[in-house]
């Protein structure tokens, strides 16, 4: 074959291949869902107040994720978890002197907004291992005792937490990939407003989710 005939081949070759690599391998733009079952619970900050228990929770949602550089993405999204836990409280004592304690048992459920920096090895075959720390904005929506009855003007509106996650991203084909990790959410503001009890709500997740 004629040189220039070659040189132009290899040319066009690689003028074509590399936006297609591009495209698959250093997308900027990831969108996706996640499910997550949660282990939650209330932590006192009151004293007499005990910890009286935990409850299975639920949370699920949309995720953006915005590559900065090829290890580094900031995510966010939009999610409805379900949380809360049980207290335990003294009571008034009784003819005898004895003080018993009530256990109260507390269901919340927020929209949050998370924001987090993920941080991802490079790549081994389809797989990539990451870190992720955040905060988790959330805003109540329902809150019920343990009777069902309503209690949302006994919990404050807003609330904040801490979340740290640590997972694994597989890649089906292309930019789909399925992730999973395990993330530890720690509340930073009281829930409970207008008492002189003081709680925060943590929860463990496992977080399941694809991104395309």
């Amino acid at each position: 074959m004629n040189k220039r005939y070659l040189i132009l081949v290899l040319i066009v070759f690689g003028t074509l291949r590399t936006p297609i690599h591009a495209q698959s391998s250093d997308q900027k733009f990831h969108f996706g869902l996640k499910v997550s079952p949660t282990l939650a619970w209330l932590k006192p900050d009151t004293k007499g107040i005990e910890k009286g228990g935990s409850k299975l929770g639920f949370s699920y949602g949309i995720m953006t994720e915005f590559n900065i550089q090829e290890n580094y993405a900031i995510v966010t999204g939009l999610q409805v978890t379900y949380r809360g836990g049980k207290l335990i409280f003294p009571s008034v004592p009784d003819i005898n002197g004895n003080v018993l304690k009530s256990k109260r048992s507390i269901n919340l459920q927020y929209i949050e907004l998370p924001i987090s920096l993920k941080m991802k090895t490079n790549a081994f075959d389809k797989y990539r291992f990451f870190g992720q720390f955040g905060i988790v904005n959330g805003l109540n929506i329902r809150a019920k005792d343990g009777d069902n009855n309503d209690i949302k003007d006994k919990i404050n509106s807003y609330n904040v937490a801490m979340s740290i996650a640590l997972g694994t991203e597989y890649t089906i084909s292309g930019s789909t990939t399925l992730l999973g990790s395990i993330e530890f959410n720690n509340g930073f503001i009281d829930v409970l407003k207008g008492s002189d009890a003081k709680a925060v709500t943590n929860y463990f997740a496992l977080n399941v989710g694809v991104l395309f």
